[in-house]
């Protein structure tokens, strides 16, 4: 009888997973307080400068938060599937982000995170992307 381990999700996934459901926990909360707003709350924001945010920017906003939640988890899961649907969220975030409010420099912040997963995933490559997968 073989004694075969399954492969492990490296700590820094990990990290970075639990990094990214916490910054997409506080970015959900933040939208739906921000759909939600009072109109007293949005005079408030009017008279201090800080502009609106229209209703369809926060649902899309929510939208891709959701959807990279379900990618971490499901890299956390050593799913396939949530790598694709991980870095395809976060491509759309940030260009929907640079075409709705043009580029900035401090977008690139925004990279560290996706850009230091797909650095871990590609070490743990064997863990998602497995050759010897059964075929049929």
């Amino acid at each position: 009888m073989e004694n075969i381990q399954k492969p492990k999700v490296g700590a820094g996934i990990k990290t970075l997973a639990i990094i990214q459901l916490v910054f997409s926990g506080f970015g959900l909360i933040g939208s739906i307080m921000a759909f939600f707003m009072t109109d007293a709350t949005k005079a408030q924001l009017k008279t201090m400068g800080i502009p609106e945010t229209s209703t369809s920017t926060l649902i899309i906003g929510l939208v891709l938060v959701i959807i990279v939640a379900l990618g971490v988890i499901l890299i956390l899961m050593k799913k396939e599937l949530g790598v694709y649907i991980y870095f395809v969220a976060e491509v759309a975030n940030i260009m929907y982000t640079i075409v709705s409010t043009g580029f900035k420099p401090t977008i690139l912040i925004s990279l560290i995170i996706p850009v230091l997963m797909g650095i871990f995933i590609w070490k743990k490559k064997e863990i998602f992307f497995a050759d010897d997968k059964v075929k049929m």
